[in-house]
């Protein structure tokens, strides 16, 4: 399977700004069942790479500006399962609580009632069922940094509180589970999902849309132990302003 992606950041201020600094994770990182077999992005980037392996854009605008817009497109090819592996086996760092999935009261309580047997798949396919069929999908109700405390007091969140959820109990059970955010198919903005690790190799799951991901072509962009240590976008500048940023993101056959 060929996919065409499309990522496009346009982020607008009121007022004029300068000496602009910003670092973005947009680029799609290697994983071994898919190869990209082309990639543009914007001329004005350079790069680097994170701790966990993710590729940083950034750059400047020192003139003054009222807007900044970033793309990234280019052609995946899919040929193998959904999975991943690591050089070095980092799986005990995705074992502890982080920034934003913390073992609180509400957290302890929501679990108690769940087993694990052993069984790793199965116990992830039923995590994943149990988030889909008890939690509905709503924006507005949290926010990028809530803890998975907000989704437990409402029952309603987005992507990025799910798949902090299902993490916390891969986690509190004993099995290692990051955070990982991309592209997926349609139009829309990023999206969120789970690796977990099976003992041998990384496993997709995605809670939101009640999946293992299997064939899917999910597109890698950024890894970690939760949203903090995968934020898009960051920057500073000069200037007293208001902001609105508009994400757009895109995948098709």
């Amino acid at each position: 399977m060929i996919v065409n992606f499309d990522y496009r950041f346009h982020l607008e201020f009121e007022e004029l700004v300068s000496n602009h600094y910003f670092s973005l994770k947009v680029t799609p990182r290697i994983a071994p069942y898919y190869r990209i077999l082309n990639m543009e992005t914007s001329d004005s980037l350079f790069h680097t790479k994170d701790g966990f392996g993710n590729i940083i854009s950034f750059g400047c605008v020192k003139e003054e500006h009222k807007s900044l817009d970033i793309s990234t497109k280019g052609q995946i090819e899919f040929f193998d399962d959904y999975y991943d592996m690591d050089i070095i086996d980092l799986s005990k760092l995705y074992l502890f609580e982080s920034q934003f999935i913390k073992y609180s009261d509400s957290f302890l309580g929501f679990i108690k009632n769940i087993e694990y047997n052993g069984d790793i798949q199965k116990f992830v396919q039923d995590v994943v069922g149990m988030i889909f069929n008890n939690f509905s999908y709503q924006r507005g109700v949290t926010t990028s940094t809530c803890t998975i405390d907000t989704l437990l007091a409402y029952r309603k969140g987005v992507c990025q509180d799910f798949s902090h959820l299902m993490i916390g109990v891969l986690r509190y059970y004993g099995i290692p589970a990051r955070y990982v955010i991309g592209f997926v198919s349609g139009e829309g903005e990023s999206h969120a999902w789970v690796e977990y690790f099976d003992g041998s190799i990384w496993r997709g799951a995605d809670p939101t849309h009640n999946i293992l991901i299997t064939k899917e072509p999910y597109i890698k962009v950024a890894q970690g132990r939760d949203a903090y240590d995968t934020s898009m976008n960051k920057g500073v500048f000069v200037g007293k302003t208001t902001q609105n940023l508009i994400i757009t993101a895109s995948v098709e056959q």
